[in-house]
């Protein structure tokens, strides 16, 4: 079997809500595919960055990529990640452009194996317990209002993500341990806006409620920083859900104990396999990884694939309101009455393409 194309088809969804004002109701999203001589395709998306188009992002995989993978045989992924890997830390390709690659890649092997992905893996179970991870609000009545209701939808674990500063944020998950009560699993995130005072003090705050874990509380780029948070913190930090280096970043968060777990997703860590490897490190370490939203739901189908096939993790992330992150799909990743979302059992990655929305919303096809 050979790759013959790389295909592109961008197409309109809804903004998340606390973009609206700034970038307008919709963004782009751009569906990769990659084709056979076998007739198999594999899928992956990518969403554009708030108020560009998803067609810039498209012309790196169908210019670089497309050169580079032609004419190789789709099984051959780890040789593929490896001849992309360096363009990516040498000559500025996007991480995204290699994590699409890989998604299909994987997506085909499924197919072409009549398999899903989590076996081809190493199946390790089949559902995931998941939390409902909040939109950026600013008043602790909202947030209470939207962690009772998550609560009522059969949530076990809600995430805030506060208004990003010390006292709001503390003042939020104050008033939603109040009304959860004391059972429900809760997290923060607030988006490393924070300086070393304000972290720590936070933190101890979170350790007094009783949070699960304390996410990225300073700057990606201070590492120390979350040494010192790390050594001083009883509660679990996580941190590197976006820095830019992968697996080679996160040897060195993971090895200098600047991490409790470890944050990566298929979108931003070179797909399937870069998450992997990035698995079987932290649990050499004997950390967690946790997986995040992987920007559009058909790479959130890869994610869950990969924390099916892996012990090291402990939930899964579901975005809300969902009608701003579910598009584009058959099935969506969410959960049943008891939280746990299941993986599918489909061949490949298990999206199933609602051909009628993304032909109905295309801005743009080559």
């Amino acid at each position: 079997m050979k790759i013959t194309d790389v295909k592109i088809q961008c197409f309109t969804v809804p903004m998340m809500p606390w973009r609206v004002a700034t970038y307008g109701p919709t963004q782009e999203v751009t569906l990769i595919t990659i084709t056979t001589d076998e007739g198999i395709e594999g899928y992956a998306t990518a969403r554009a960055q708030a108020g560009t188009s998803g067609r810039v992002f498209g012309e790196y995989l169908t210019g670089w990529v497309k050169r580079a993978i032609v004419g190789k045989d789709p099984m051959a992924r780890e040789e593929i990640w490896q001849a992309l890997w360096l363009q990516v830390s040498r000559l500025n390709l996007p991480i995204f452009a290699l994590s699409c690659t890989d998604v299909a890649l994987w997506d085909i092997a499924g197919k072409a194996l009549q398999t899903p992905v989590y076996q081809l893996l190493g199946h390790c179970r089949t559902k995931m317990r998941a939390y409902a991870s909040s939109a950026h609000m600013h008043r602790p009545e909202e947030y209470v209002e939207d962690a009772v209701a998550m609560k009522a939808a059969g949530y076990t674990a809600y995430k805030l993500h506060g208004p990003a500063t010390a006292d709001g944020d503390v003042a939020c998950c104050r008033a939603v341990r109040k009304a959860v009560g004391d059972d429900f699993v809760l997290m923060t995130d607030p988006v490393g806006h924070y300086n070393h005072r304000e972290a720590l003090w936070v933190g101890e705050v979170m350790e007094e409620l009783g949070f699960y874990w304390y996410e990225e509380p300073l700057p990606d780029y201070d590492v120390g920083g979350y040494i010192e948070l790390c050594r001083m913190l009883k509660i679990p930090v996580l941190a590197g859900e976006v820095t830019s280096g992968g697996l080679f970043d996160a040897a060195d968060w993971v090895s200098r104990g600047a991490v409790d777990a470890l944050r990566a997703d298929v979108y931003w860590k070179g797909g399937i396999t870069g998450v992997m490897k990035m698995a079987r490190l932290c649990e050499a370490f004997g950390i967690n990884i946790e997986i995040h939203h992987a920007a559009t739901p058909l790479m959130n189908w890869a994610n869950l694939a990969c924390e099916c096939a892996i012990a090291n993790t402990d939930f899964f992330e579901v975005m809300v309101p969902l009608s701003a992150f579910d598009y584009g799909l058959q099935q969506y990743a969410n959960i049943d009455k008891e939280g746990f979302v299941h993986v599918s059992d489909r061949p490949g990655t298990g999206a199933d393409l609602d051909w009628d929305y993304i032909n109905a919303h295309t801005t743009y096809k080559v």
